[in-house]
């Protein structure tokens, strides 16, 4: 499974329509890649395969913060490591997500400095397996008309993030093809 739907801190498996089928014939190819023989091949054959993936193109490590984080303080956070989406837990569970388009909704009220994250965050996401092809996480933030998505290991904790930005710049630099 690729992706899933986290809805207030439960974590599912989920199918996007459009991509049915096209999971199957890169099922091959990501098991090469992420095997012991991809280790053994050279480098050269296997660079554009193996950029190809979310967890080689991926923004890590993540700056998460809680679910009682003040708007203030997550603004601070967003500005001092120049990022513009904060996973959000509680008790290290993956929760939800704000963005810096949700601050900005708000932060003309009177109330921003009394607003915690829990008030105005995100809890219906998608998230991404990190070894998911990036052509499909390109496609479903095309799709859902997303800008970016937490990138999650196999015991579901919050490894990373990938934006509509990481793809661009995968491309620009020549490791997508």
């Amino acid at each position: 499974m690729a992706f899933f739907l986290s809805t207030n801190g439960q974590i599912h498996p989920y199918n996007f329509k459009y991509l049915e089928g096209e999971f199957e014939h890169v099922r091959l190819e990501r098991t090469e890649i992420h095997s012991e023989l991809s280790k053994k091949m050279p480098k050269k054959q296997t660079l554009a395969q193996k950029e190809s993936f979310a967890i080689n193109i991926m923004n890590h490590p993540v700056f998460s913060l809680s679910v009682n984080s003040s708007l203030v303080e997550i603004q601070k956070l967003m500005r001092d490591k120049k990022i513009r989406h904060i996973p959000l837990t509680d008790e290290q569970k993956f929760i939800g997500m704000i963005s810096d388009r949700d601050l900005l909704k708000v932060e003309d009220s009177g109330t921003f400095i009394f607003l915690k994250a829990k008030n105005i965050m995100t809890t219906v996401v998608v998230l991404v397996e990190e070894e998911t092809p990036v052509i499909h996480i390109a496609r479903v933030l095309l799709e859902e008309n997303l800008s970016a998505l937490p990138v999650i290991d196999k015991s579901h904790k919050v490894v990373g993030m990938i934006s509509r930005t990481d793809i661009l710049k995968a491309v620009m630099n020549n490791r997508l093809y």
